[in-house]
């Protein structure tokens, strides 16, 4: 009996050893279909002239699904701003550093600029300065703080009386953005201090604000209009001066103390506009703020070289970054990069408290008309968008529940930028319902 027995546990054990081989084989087959078919998808003659990147990753088995060109550097445009989140979040303090300050006998307060972009800002009508500054009769500002130029590398020139490209500044008040809006026969701007320097368009003008001052133009059929202004250190005493209606001066002097630090509203309150609505000006002040919180100066050098040799010195390749915002298209970034960034900014903070930053599908910010959901959201991730560049990368959650970190990258494209966010909506929804 003994050896009839031993022969039908072989035949059983083979029988299930070739049911499992079976099993696997018909899962991968699966897998492989359906990387083929993807990889076939950006191999096809639509792609001919554009560059693609694809990586889509499980964090939780540290598994790669997809991989398409996810080592190859590509221009981000706004997903930089993915890079100045994780150093925000990595180094800012949960209140905003607004100043530092130092008393001088018993009512001069000197103010040192800190970068922070919230003082009056059209968004958060933020007042914690005014309020600082109440109790004191003369008002000193530490000048000449900031390092960095008023443009970032590579900006283009063009742009400086555009709404999304404001100035940098050591101490930006209204968002460094004049606001002209017109309600009925009623004019109402933001500053006042502005309102001497609009004029009417001529037909043949082609930009909203001179050059080099701040002499603005605007069209009569405009019912509102948002003209960065040109700034300076006396430009922010007069309008300091304005605000408060106190003695306003410069002070050039040594300060022998480190002074005391001030802190205004909500930093993450700042990094959620900054996210869903793309906002570079917030972006590029949030690396200043953060370079003059860490080594007290005011350029964005200090926190990214910080963050090189900390927390982003094992990225499998360092980015060209070279401003806040992805405005410049100096900037280099691969999915491979992102998408570490990305697992790093899930294993720090969680999904739950990521998706009070990043734009929903379908739902909020720049994603609000696109990459819906089938009955909720399935997409949380930031755009990036310049000519011819449209970039995504962020969460996406599957139809079985699981969360995946993607980045997908498109540069160098021709046609529409819809006909591209089309592709790739047909691809997520794909990778979305497979997995």
């Amino acid at each position: 009996m003994e050896a009839p027995f031993c022969r039908l546990k072989i035949w059983i054990a083979s029988f299930l050893f070739g049911c499992m081989l079976l099993f696997l084989s018909s899962c991968a087959n699966r897998v492989r279909i359906h990387k083929t078919s993807l990889e076939k998808h950006l191999n096809s003659s639509r792609f001919n002239t554009q560059m693609t990147g694809l990586l889509v990753y499980n964090p939780e088995n540290k598994d790669t699904l997809v991989q398409y060109n996810a080592s190859q550097y590509f221009i981000p445009a706004s997903n930089t701003k993915i890079f100045t989140l994780f150093t925000a979040l990595s180094i800012l303090p949960e209140k905003m550093p607004l100043v530092k300050t130092h008393l001088i006998g018993k009512d001069s307060l000197i103010l040192v600029p800190m970068g922070d972009p919230t003082p009056f800002h059209p968004f958060f009508k933020d007042s914690s300065l005014l309020r600082l500054m109440k109790p004191y009769a003369h008002i000193g500002l530490k000048t000449n703080r900031l390092k960095d130029q008023p443009y970032g590398p590579g900006w283009a020139w063009e742009d400086f009386d555009s709404y999304y490209a404001p100035e940098r500044s050591a101490l930006p008040l209204y968002g460094n953005v004049l606001q002209v809006k017109f309600q009925d026969s009623t004019k109402l701007v933001n500053p006042v201090f502005f309102e001497s320097k609009l004029f009417n368009k001529d037909p043949s003008q082609s930009f909203s604000r001179a050059a080099h001052q701040n002499l603005f133009y605007l069209s009569k059929d405009e019912k509102e209009s948002d003209i960065p202004f040109k700034t300076s250190d006396s430009l922010t005493l007069q309008l300091l001066k304005a605000l408060s209606r106190k003695n306003v001066f410069a002070y050039s002097k040594t300060l022998a103390e480190k002074g005391s630090m001030q802190y205004g509203i909500s930093r993450d309150s700042v990094l959620k506009q900054m996210m869903k609505e793309s906002d570079n000006f917030l972006a590029e002040q949030l690396l200043i703020n953060t370079s003059a919180y860490l080594t007290d100066t005011l350029s964005i050098k200090p926190a990214q070289e910080f963050m090189a040799s900390g927390p982003l010195q094992n990225l499998k390749q360092l980015p060209r970054w070279v401003d806040g915002s992805g405005l410049s298209r100096y900037n280099l970034m691969s999915p491979m990069s992102l998408v570490q960034v990305l697992e790093k900014l899930y294993d720090n903070e969680g999904l739950e408290k990521l998706k009070l930053f990043f734009p929903w599908g379908g739902v909020n910010g720049t994603l609000e008309n696109w990459f819906s959901g089938l009955s909720e959201p399935y997409i949380f991730a930031k755009t990036g968008s310049l000519g011819n560049t449209y970039c995504l990368s962020g969460y996406l959650l599957t139809k079985k529940g699981k969360t995946l970190i993607f980045s997908y990258m498109n540069n160098h494209f021709t046609k529409p930028s819809a006909a591209v966010k089309k592709e790739m909506q047909e691809v997520l929804e794909a990778i979305r319902d497979q997995n």
